[in-house]
């Protein structure tokens, strides 16, 4: 049974590159289904959504893609992988010349200069920001004199809560940045899986991305170094692209995130809000959409915090009638 589902899912990897062709973004006709193959990758310390949930979310996201993206799309998925099996399997990565140059932007929470950096490189965020997207997004921006006290206030919050998040003690006593997990949380390692993955086109997996880094947008920013999902250009399929959602800052039970989450998510909607907000991600992995801060009630508009159950209900509310710009790349 294994050995036939890894043979239909490599046919259908290759009809998809037959299907799509080329070698850079192009629209993808809509009056066609697409075949996604998806990754479940599990960090076993972590809270995991249930086989029958993973699928329940899946299925709900597929008619959320739909409906809101407009395009027909079928999930096919891979069995769970363990966190430390994909590390290994991707571990020749470590070594490309790009990694290097990722991990330059990546900096060392206890390190007094990476900090000074991170609170420089916030101060050019915060300057360089509309004036619309700093009092939509910053909380209490009526409470600030001016940018400096916001980057001020942004760059202590990030420091503070990034090391609680890093902190948290997980199910096997271990904290959730210990080696030799701690390198599954950043950018360099998830940006550079997902440009040469092979064999899937998402992952889906319960872990988070949380580190400290420059070249962020100010929604990481705002949000402690958290990123909740990714896409990126990807060598190894005709879409072109591959992608990630970490599941982790919806069902984490520690006291951060039930505190920083606000009104919690009903249960019977857990597997929901996560398919809502994977439609973001696919919003760029399908329709080559950007993110957008200024569209109201857009999906491609992203969590600015924590409150994913908040977002939800705001893209549920209505739908946003703007155009959206279409990336040429990722």
């Amino acid at each position: 049974m294994k050995r036939r589902m890894r043979f239909l899912l490599a046919l259908l990897l290759a009809a998809s590159c037959v299907t799509l062709g080329g070698g850079t973004l192009k629209d993808l006709p809509v009056d066609r289904e697409y075949p996604i193959v998806i990754r479940h990758i599990v960090d076993p310390r972590l809270p995991a959504l249930s086989e029958s949930e993973f699928q329940d979310m899946l299925d709900r996201c597929k008619a959320y893609i739909h409906e809101y993206l407009g395009y027909r799309v079928s999930f096919f998925i891979q069995g769970n992988q363990s966190m430390q099996a994909f590390r290994e399997e991707v571990k020749g990565l470590d070594e490309l010349p790009m990694m290097h140059e990722l991990k330059k932007s990546l900096l060392d929470i206890n390190s007094e200069s990476d900090r000074e950096r991170l609170s420089k490189y916030i101060d050019e965020l915060v300057s360089s920001a509309p004036e619309t997207t700093l009092r939509r997004h910053v909380p209490g921006f009526e409470r600030y004199n001016n940018r400096k006290e916001i980057s001020s206030h942004l760059y202590r919050q990030y420091v503070e809560k990034l090391r609680k998040i890093q902190s948290i003690k997980t199910s096997d006593g271990t904290r959730l940045a210990d080696a030799p997990y701690d390198v599954t949380l950043t950018y360099p390692f998830w940006d550079m899986a997902l440009r040469h993955l092979k064999g899937a086109h998402f992952i889906f997996t319960n872990t988070i991305m949380a580190d400290m880094e420059v070249d962020i947008p100010i929604y990481v920013a705002l949000r402690y170094g958290i990123t909740t999902g990714l896409v990126e250009h990807n060598i190894h399929n005709s879409y072109r692209a591959a992608g990630v959602i970490f599941t982790y800052p919806f069902l984490s039970r520690d006291g951060f995130f039930v505190s920083e989450r606000g009104k919690e998510t009903p249960a019977e909607l857990a597997t929901d809000v996560i398919a809502l907000y994977a439609t973001h991600e696919f919003g760029h992995f399908l329709n080559h959409f950007r993110d957008y801060y200024d569209h109201e009630n857009c999906i491609m508009v992203p969590a600015h915090d924590l409150d994913y159950y908040r977002w939800y209900r705001d893209k549920k509310e209505k739908k946003c009638a703007l155009k959206h710009e279409k990336l040429k790349m990722f």
